[in-house]
């Protein structure tokens, strides 16, 4: 058993550090993302299942190689693709490759992502 706690240690270390990475203004950060998907989905979901959603995707986009709409589409497919149609998949990919492009190119944080119309600004 002190074997398994071991190796899960550096499992936990390495996933707050990626997360302090994406998400380095922390809960701001988070809840702009959980906001963004309540609006896509039009409040189909409530905000614990969006913030799961968004921890999950945010991270899913960043660790892809190539992140497509079909990426995108088979990872909700494992848990929540029930909630979006081919539109909203579409619009949440926008978004996380907004956020790719705001954090990776501009130092921008998710909270300073935000939408002008159907594109997203920072």
């Amino acid at each position: 058993m002190g074997l398994f706690s071991k190796k899960k240690k550096p499992m936990n270390d390495m996933m707050a550090q990626m997360s302090a990475s994406i998400f380095p203004k922390g809960e701001k950060d988070i809840n702009a993302v959980t906001d963004e998907i309540i609006l896509i989905l039009q409040n189909k979901i409530n905000r614990k299942e969006a913030t799961n959603i968004a921890l999950k995707s945010v991270f899913i986009s960043r660790m892809s190689k190539e992140f497509d709409v079909e990426r995108l589409k088979a990872h909700l497919a494992g848990y929540c693709l029930q909630y979006f149609n081919d539109d909203q998949v579409k619009k949440l990919h926008d978004y996380l490759t907004a956020l790719s492009a705001a954090m990776m190119t501009h130092r921008r944080t998710p909270s300073e992502v935000r939408r002008d119309g159907d594109a997203y600004v920072w």
